[in-house]
């Protein structure tokens, strides 16, 4: 019963974002943001504790600012994806460019499939689905929790035939794919379990991350390239391509993994500090 009110929340949600015009559904969407600012104090300490020790030199005002912007951005997000929702193809076509297609060809031409890592900034979902209208790409996800919005995800990221691997156990689907010469997407800025990961720094703290794209990278050849979905304003997202991220062996596999994983991480911190408030700091990143 909660489950199928909450889904009714959602789809009125989406509804109501639908009803105005797209520049007023914005400034609601960001009203909304600000609401959840000033009133879920749990995430709202999360998110200032993450930038004030991440940023230790910026004054308290402009830490702030960055969180607001955090919040406000999570809003516009939620509009985005409801515009997705009602025009689908039609909506991402007009919204969504690319700088660096070329790497992406570069590495497709090579025939080992190609392993994308990214991170939760920006809209990025509207980047997997971008991404996913130019190149066959499968994305690593987990599954939401109510059954009933999670058909509506699935729905909205599948709307260019895009494949969706459960992120529980998904190196076996994720080989897969990669043999089929197809993308595989996996965002890797959340914390994992100690069993599952390895400990990283990230913003000058240890933080436990998934090795599965090192792993694969070092197991199999796969070329790597960091793709990072950026808003630009309202309704346009870039979609950042760099090129490749040269991987070798040295014959030390855990050594190798734990190398290529911090490096890929220092790449998701670069981008961070680029765009800190595209970043989604309401993560407990650095839980242990």
């Amino acid at each position: 019963m909660i489950d199928m009110v909450l889904f009714i929340v959602v789809r009125t949600i989406i509804f109501l974002f639908n009803i105005f015009p797209f520049h007023i559904s914005c400034h609601i969407g960001r009203c909304i943001g600000y609401t959840i600012f000033l009133f879920d104090i749990k995430h709202r300490k999360v998110a200032l504790e993450n930038l004030r020790i991440s940023f230790p030199h910026k004054p308290k005002e402009e830490i702030h600012a960055i969180a607001k912007s955090v919040f406000k951005n999570i809003g516009i997000m939620a509009v985005e994806i409801a515009k997705i929702h009602k025009e689908g193809k039609k909506f991402i076509e007009s919204s969504v460019c690319f700088d660096g297609r070329e790497n992406m060809e570069n590495a497709l031409r090579k025939g080992k499939g190609v392993l994308l890592m990214s991170c939760h900034m920006g809209n990025w979902e509207m980047g997997a689905i971008g991404y996913g209208s130019a190149y066959p790409t499968n994305f690593v996800v987990r599954p939401i929790d109510n059954p009933y919005i999670n058909g509506i995800a699935r729905r909205i990221r599948g709307i260019y035939g895009s494949g969706l691997i459960v992120k529980k156990n998904a190196i076996r689907e994720i080989l897969r794919c990669l043999r089929r010469k197809e993308s595989v997407a996996i965002l890797m800025d959340q914390n994992v379990l100690e069993e599952e990961g390895v400990d990283v720094d990230f913003f000058g703290r240890k933080t436990c991350t998934s090795p599965v794209v090192s792993f694969i990278a070092l197991r199999k050849g796969t070329p790597v390239l960091p793709v990072f979905a950026i808003r630009e304003s309202p309704g346009k997202i870039k979609i950042i391509v760099e090129p490749e991220v040269e991987v070798k062996s040295t014959g030390d596999r855990k050594a190798d993994i734990q190398k290529y994983t911090q490096l890929f991480t220092g790449i998701i911190e670069t981008y961070v500090r680029r765009y800190p408030d595209q970043w989604f700091w309401v993560h407990n990143r650095w839980k242990r």
